[in-house]
Parts: C-alpha cells; sequence; structure tokens
C-alpha cells in the first residue's frame, strides 16, 4: 500500500489506501480499503466478495455493505463493470474486471504473489476435477 485515495460515503470522507490478497477456498482476488487516517491503519471495508469463482482479475464488488464502491473504483480507475451481476440472499452484486496496471501500481508485492499464486490454485483445483 502506498497511494492515499479519498473514498466518499454517506457518513463523509475517509483517506484510504488499497490492500489485496486473495481467498483461500479459491484463489479470487481480494480487494480491501484500509483507513489510513489515524494513528495506525485499520480495514475499512471489503471491496469484493467472495461468492462463485472468478476469471482472473475479476471480482464482484460489494455494493451492499459500501454503496459508493462502483464510483470509487471508476474515479481512481481501478476496474470495469462487466455488465455481470450476481444476486446472492437479497443483493446483487456487479462483477467487475480490475485494471491490472493500477494493482500492480498500488500493491506491487501483493499484486506479484496473487499472479503466482492464482495459477497454482487453479491447476491444482483442475488436478482435483474441481474446476468445471
Amino acid at each position: 500500500m502506498n497511494k492515499k485515495m479519498n473514498y466518499e460515503s454517506k457518513w463523509g470522507d475517509v483517506n484510504v489506501e488499497l490492500s489485496m490478497s486473495q481467498y483461500t477456498d479459491n484463489g479470487n482476488i481480494y480487494l480491501e480499503l484500509v483507513n489510513t487516517e489515524g494513528e495506525y491503519p485499520e480495514p475499512y471495508g471489503n471491496i469484493t466478495v467472495n461468492l462463485v469463482e472468478v476469471p482472473k482479475y475479476c471480482g464482484y464488488v460489494d455494493t451492499n455493505n459500501m454503496p459508493e464502491m462502483e464510483k470509487f473504483l471508476e474515479e481512481n480507475d481501478l476496474g470495469d463493470f462487466t455488465g455481470i451481476t450476481l444476486k446472492s440472499g437479497f443483493c446483487e452484486y456487479p462483477l467487475y474486471v480490475f485494471n491490472v496496471d493500477k494493482l500492480r501500481e498500488l500493491c506491487p508485492k501483493q499484486m506479484a504473489e496473487y499472479e503466482k499464486n492464482f495459477e497454482r490454485n487453479r491447476d491444482k483445483e483442475h488436478e482435483k476435477g474441481q474446476v468445471k
């Protein structure tokens, strides 16, 4: 994490940084905003939600808990809406393809780890016959 961004919500503006990793069950990308305004960084909110396996660099965006997230992603050139949504419970989540170059800029070490692990995890799932 290194670039501060502004997240505008109905509760006010917050300075945040991007953090990323992977969901352990399927290797999907996990993106999170970290609040950097206090003495110590602390989690602010999840960008992604883990619903089903998705293609590399894609993720369902948690517009249920963070309704302003699509605007934030577009304003910061972090990703583009694919036109696909998925309903889960009472919510419908948009699928985004994330800007690879921007993620590499903001989270270089985490992105390198994601790219290395993604292929390894998917190869293991294929070997087990878990991927359709």
